[in-house]
């Protein structure tokens, strides 16, 4: 089964399809009424369309979609059987017949499937009368091959639906297709229509009997009934037998039913009784006092009663009123089985007599169709391979026929066949001519090609020596390129307009793109306008001289950084001895530019150190000369004292040399020895400062991320005891963190704070503050105190090696800030102070902070 729709235009195919079902389903969804209750199913015209351009699988489902619609139309399922059925059949006899021909398959189709299906279904499933299952079945299978015939002639008369089509489905209709569809439809629309008309007009007949019989039972009972009541009162058996005696007919039912409805006597045993209300249809009895209406509607019937059932089952009534001005109302009621008998039979026989008509018509247009196309199909056969036989001298008799068009085509073919046949002798001699002519051509060609496969063999032998030529050529420029691809330096060559021709490795590499990126581009396509003004300017210097031209600048390479280069250029030639661009090379001479740099950064610190060595020998030499004057001094008069000693012990000693010797022994002798010991002391002092200044350049330094408020407030924990001691009150803010090492700037700071402590005001409390604020280039750390304060000019001299601004009152070596200094640097940073005499000192310390800081 095909259920895919072509692919082309398969949006279209979509839309046209669902459009089909859906039309199918409203067919029998929206079925209009014809007669005994039954509609007219035209939701298999769309089934059959369906199945005609997209196949039996979309030709299943769609009557399985438009049937399902019968389940609300008749209230049960079983009309789906032989609905689907339908499209089933007729689609298996579609692929397996010669023809198309779908009215045919289908009126095979009732007979054979339908018929029999409608039959069972209605008589053994659902329990229907015969007569009604008869004439359910001939109205199925008149209305089916109708709706075939609709498909048939929409699908004829509208040829743009085969677009959409499945390709198995577009085929061409033949005329004789044509010739009955249009026989059929002469016969069998106008049979429907009649047959419509006339089912309606026994229906209506039978209406107007029904009506009559009720009209008459009720004026006679209105009658009776009226005389009785206004004579004198009546009982209720009396007022029942003279209704018994006024109906017409024997099924007739009469009520009488006061104001409130309430029912006063009845004919009919087992309606109502008396003082019930009456049950009537669901809304009120038009009356039927002069123009009075007939009103219908319908027992409650199970959900699986066909239309015919209800119809059956359909109660009529009309009422009056008993007397002027009386509430008292007569009912005559009646249903409409009486009826349906010969109504069903008079309709059975119609359609009877329309089916059989159907039947002939479908087997004289089938005769008649096939009879008046069969000279055109026996001229289509006959003019298929007419050229053929035409140039085989076959000749075929052409049809004759009483049919004028026909005959007319026939001898239109025959002059056409005998003009084919001269013009066929006069090619022919054509050809004979030609060929003696291709001949002669042909013995001028291969003269022709033998010259031109001798020049082939000649250009041959040229191109396999070019060929050599130009291999030994690229071989060179490949060596050649090879070795300029080996030198390290960039290497380069532009022609007049400054575009590159091509480089080495080296000039992809240190610009960071490929030959093919480089290749075709000038320098203002590769470099920025500062070092395309450079090189312009070295070409047109190359250019002028026509010689080598050397210029140092800076370039900034694929690694985003400023080299120092030297760019050597110089012109070269074309053949003819012209200038035809610029050859260069690029030496990087950025280390040896950082290494003269680093060489003369060295020489100066050297002399720095040179300078600071001679200052430090200059301290050295006279802080070590001072105790070694008072060592000299005092060991001399210690000497002295010594021989005193001697000569006083040698004799007799009287008061004044008694007091004179304890005076040595007690004061003289251990003051000089006192003096003695702190000039050595201090000259100790001043050689471990030495030895720590030393050591300060070779210690290694470990740089970290700093937390510098735990180590501010650890080196504030150590000195804790000299703080509480000077009374002094330290405050840390909060500090930012820094890079640096931990151990250096743990001394920097100590002695920061030692001095602050050393130097304090005896005229107020001491107050230092530690803080610290970022900024673009690091983090600057204070240490600010309400101290003595230093000097304007000595805010300089205090960084000098062993220098202090009371020696007397201040113990220490005077080594704290120059330590700090020569830390500070090392770790890349700077210290300052700024004071004011008498008011204290802020020291500032800027160190590098963390990378995601910066």
């Amino acid at each position: 089964m095909n259920w895919r729709p072509r692919k082309r235009n398969s949006l279209g195919s979509y839309l046209l399809l669902a459009a089909l079902i859906c039309a199918g389903f409203a067919g029998n969804f929206f079925a209009p009424p014809l007669y005994l209750g039954f509609g007219y199913l035209f939701g298999s015209i769309f089934v059959l369309m369906v199945l005609r351009l997209f196949g039996i699988g979309w030709g299943v489902l769609a009557g399985l979609v438009a049937s399902s619609a019968t389940i609300h139309t008749f209230g049960h399922p079983y009309a789906m059987a032989w609905l689907c059925a339908e499209p089933l059949f007729v689609g298996w006899l579609l692929v397996k017949g010669r023809t198309r021909n779908i009215i045919l398959f289908d009126a095979v189709y009732w007979p054979l499937v339908g018929a029999p299906l409608i039959w069972f279904f209605f008589r053994f499933v659902m329990q229907v009368d015969a007569a009604v299952s008869l004439a359910a079945m001939l109205l199925f299978w008149i209305t089916g091959i109708t709706n075939a015939l609709l498909a048939s002639l929409l699908q004829t008369h509208l040829p743009s639906l085969a677009r959409f089509a499945v390709p198995e489905s577009r085929h061409l209709v033949p005329i004789h297709q044509l010739i009955f569809n249009v026989l059929m439809a002469a016969v069998l629309i106008p049979a429907v229509v009649i047959l419509v008309i006339h089912g309606r007009s026994v229906e209506s007949s039978a209406l107007r009997d029904l009506e009559c019989d009720l009209e008459k039972s009720l004026r006679a009972g209105v009658h009776g009934v009226g005389l009785r009541l206004h004579g004198q009162g009546a009982s209720a058996e009396e007022l029942r037998r003279i209704l018994l005696a006024a109906r017409h007919k024997p099924f007739n039912r009469l009520t009488l039913v006061d104001g409130e409805g309430r029912v006063i006597v009845a004919t009919d045993d087992g309606g109502p009784g008396r003082g019930e209300l009456f049950r009537g249809c669901p809304e009120d009895v038009p009356s039927s006092g002069g123009n009075g209406g007939l009103a219908h509607c319908t027992d409650e019937v199970s959900s699986a009663q066909l239309p015919g059932e209800r119809h059956r089952s359909t109660i009529f009534s009309i009422s009056m009123e008993v007397g002027q001005g009386s509430r008292r109302r007569m009912i005559a009621e009646t249903s409409f089985a009486p009826y349906q008998p010969l109504l069903v039979s008079q309709c059975t026989g119609a359609l009877a007599l329309a089916l059989g008509l159907n039947m002939l018509a479908l087997a004289i247009a089938m005769y008649t169709s096939r009879r008046l196309a069969a000279p055109l199909m026996h001229l289509s056969r006959i003019t298929t391979d007419l050229p053929e036989r035409i140039l085989d001298g076959t000749d075929a008799p052409l049809p004759e026929s009483t049919v004028a068009e026909i005959d007319r085509l026939s001898s239109n073919f025959r002059a056409m066949s005998n003009a084919l046949a001269d013009r066929f002798q006069e090619i022919t001699l054509y050809s004979e001519t030609l060929e003696t002519r291709v001949r002669e051509r042909t013995r001028e060609l291969i003269r022709a090609n033998d010259k031109l496969e001798r020049e082939n063999v000649e250009r041959t032998q040229t191109e396999q020596q070019r060929d050599q030529l130009l291999d030994e050529l690229v071989n060179q420029l490949r060596f050649l390129q090879k070795i300029i691809d080996a030198i390290p330096n960039p290497i380069f060559y532009r022609d007049l307009n400054g575009v590159y021709q091509g480089c080495n490795r080296a000039f992809e590499e240190n610009w960071g793109l490929s030959r093919e990126e480089i290749v075709g581009k000038t320098v203002r396509d590769l470099f920025p306008e500062e070092t395309v003004r450079m090189l312009q300017s070295s070409d047109r210097d190359s250019l002028g001289k026509l010689g080598a031209e050397v210029i140092e600048s800076q370039l900034c390479y694929a690694d985003g950084k400023n080299h120092e280069v030297i760019i050597y250029t110089s012109t070269y030639d074309d053949t003819k001895g012209n200038p035809a661009g610029v050859v260069g090379s690029v030496v990087d001479i950025t280390l040896r530019k950082n290494a003269e740099a680093e060489r003369d950064r060295l020489v100066v610190e050297l002399q720095q150190k040179n300078k600071e060595l001679e200052g430090i020998v200059y301290v050295a030499s006279h802080d070590l000369r001072s105790p070694l004057v008072n060592i000299q001094g005092f060991s001399r008069k210690l000497l002295k004292s010594c021989g005193e000693l001697e000569s006083l012990l040698a004799g007799e000693m009287d008061d004044e040399q008694r007091r004179r010797l304890e005076w040595i022994l007690k004061e003289s002798i251990p003051k000089s020895l006192g003096f003695v010991t702190g000039s050595v002391e201090k000259m100790d002092a001043i050689l471990k400062g030495l030895l720590r200044l030393s050591r300060l350049g070779r210690a290694a330094l470990c740089f970290d991320t700093l937390d510098m408020q735990s180590i501010m407030e650890k080196i504030a924990d150590s000195m804790a005891y000299q703080i509480d001691t000077a009374g002094a009150r330290v405050e840390i803010q909060r500090l930012g963190p820094c890079v640096a090492d931990a151990g250096q700037i743990s001394q920097v700071f100590s002695n920061l704070l030692d001095n602050a402590i050393k130097y304090r005001s005896p005229d107020r409390p001491l107050h230092v503050r530690i803080s610290s604020q970022e900024f673009e280039e690091g983090i600057r750390y204070c240490v600010e105190d309400n101290g003595i304060g230093i000097p304007r000019d000595q805010q300089e001299a205090i960084w000098e090696i062993f220098h202090r601004l009371d020696p007397d009152s201040c113990q220490g070596e005077g080594l704290g800030l120059t330590l700090a200094r020569r830390i500070v640097a090392r770790l890349g940073g700077s210290i300052w102070v700024e004071s004011t005499e008498g008011e204290g000192s802020c020291f500032y310390v800027v160190l590098r902070k963390p990378a995601q800081q910066v």
